[in-house]
């Protein structure tokens, strides 16, 4: 079946009228326009939908029964390209964000109400996890774009670099490494490290540096957070190694970060989405402010830019 808006316009301006001219005069097309539609629309539906007089029409009694549904469709089509409209022009929607702990503790919330002070009619999720289950996150669509660590290429993801980090040493300020202004890695051959889960990209860059140094290097523990590696550090269960960011999380007294060198190891923050997924209005516009956090990102970015 072939029935266009149009022809729906025209039936509902000629039902609720009742002249042919008068709906004409309200659609801004001739009165033959709107003829021929109605006869366009008849013939498709197979019926007769108004009995024609010499100066007024009336609705047949199909023509009746079809006018609430006919009134249906268009309030509906109304609300759909109306909301439609308003996601594109930011005034609704939803945008959810998913983001490392450290991230989630630290750069993101601020990030977020700078989004809603500007958009206040768009609803902003924040889902914190472990970096292993960020990448599964947007995969799954649970999350439209987020802020974190890609470790190798992925041909699912799209991710864009932002910043970079170091890795430094964690460890309480009575630790014997804890007056060296800079360490080596092969320091912790020796040492009760604190590892994060074996999916964690930061743990396998850890553990990756580690078995260059000492190839016979095993953790002494795995925790799923950074801030439990951190509370552990502060118990003295060990050492961990972290971003240096890391250091915002915790109010634990005695904790410090010692520099590593030899290699220095940085990995790169990235935003990332599902390559594969449009971002929606919203989602576009929250990527935009995060990557404008982070000024080298925001200048990539830019048009004529450097690629």
């Amino acid at each position: 079946m072939n029935v266009t808006l149009r022809q729906i316009r025209a039936f509902l301006a000629v039902a609720e009228l009742g002249r042919f001219n008068l709906a004409a005069g309200a659609l801004g097309l001739t009165q033959a326009a709107v003829s021929l539609l109605i006869k366009d629309l008849e013939q498709e539906l197979g019926v007769r939908l108004f009995d024609r007089h010499t100066r007024k029409v009336n609705l047949t009694d199909i023509g009746i029964e079809f006018l609430p549904q006919a009134r249906k469709a268009m309030e509906d089509l109304d609300l759909a390209t109306r909301s439609v409209r308003e996601r594109a022009q930011l005034k609704k929607g939803k945008v959810v964000v998913a983001s490392s702990i450290i991230f989630s503790s630290t750069t993101i919330p601020a990030l977020i109400a700078r989004f809603l002070d500007q958009h206040p009619g768009i609803s902003v999720g924040l889902r914190d996890m472990p970096e292993e289950e960020i990448r599964p996150a947007l995969l799954r669509n649970e999350a439209d774009i987020a802020l974190g660590t890609l470790l190798d290429d992925d041909p699912e993801i799209r991710s864009q670099p932002v910043s970079q980090d170091r890795l430094m040493l964690i460890c309480r300020a009575d630790h014997p490494l804890a007056a060296r202004q800079a360490i080596g890695w092969t320091d912790l051959s020796d040492q009760k490290l604190i590892v994060l889960a074996r999916d964690n990209p930061l743990r396998q860059i850890v553990e990756r540096t580690m078995i260059g140094v000492a190839p016979d290097f095993l953790p002494a523990y795995d925790v799923r957070f950074s801030t439990t590696a951190i509370g552990m550090v502060a118990a003295g269960l060990g050492v961990s190694v972290l971003p240096e960011n890391s250091m915002e999380l915790t109010s634990a007294a005695g904790v410090c970060s010692v520099a590593l060198s030899d290699p220095v190891i940085t990995r790169d923050i990235c935003v990332m989405q599902h390559k594969w997924r449009s971002l929606s209005p919203p989602a576009e516009r929250l990527k935009e402010i995060i990557l404008a956090a982070f000024p080298e990102a925001a200048a990539a970015s830019r048009p004529g830019s450097d690629p």
